[in-house]
């Protein structure tokens, strides 16, 4: 015998609180994203480190954006 209680939100809760998800993912996103614009770019120390490659730097900042559009995309699609 199982006792497992079924209940939903009503539809306006949910949908409020996939908003304010969403943007507490897009305000991370972007202080991610300047985290990386701002860093400066040194030198290192010694010829035998590689230096970072800014660009390679916002490529993999801007990966998650794609991964959170679709997650975000699915979980919209499935509310009710």
């Amino acid at each position: 015998m199982s006792s497992v209680a079924s209940w939903t939100l009503p539809p306006g809760v949910s949908a409020a609180l996939f908003w304010l998800f969403v943007a507490a993912c897009v305000i991370a996103q972007l202080f991610i994203l300047r985290a990386v614009l701002r860093t400066l770019q040194t030198t290192p120390a010694s010829s035998s480190v590689p230096a970072p490659r800014r660009a390679a730097e916002i490529f993999w900042a801007i990966i998650p954006v794609f991964g959170l559009i679709a997650a975000f995309w699915g979980a919209w699609r499935a509310l009710p």
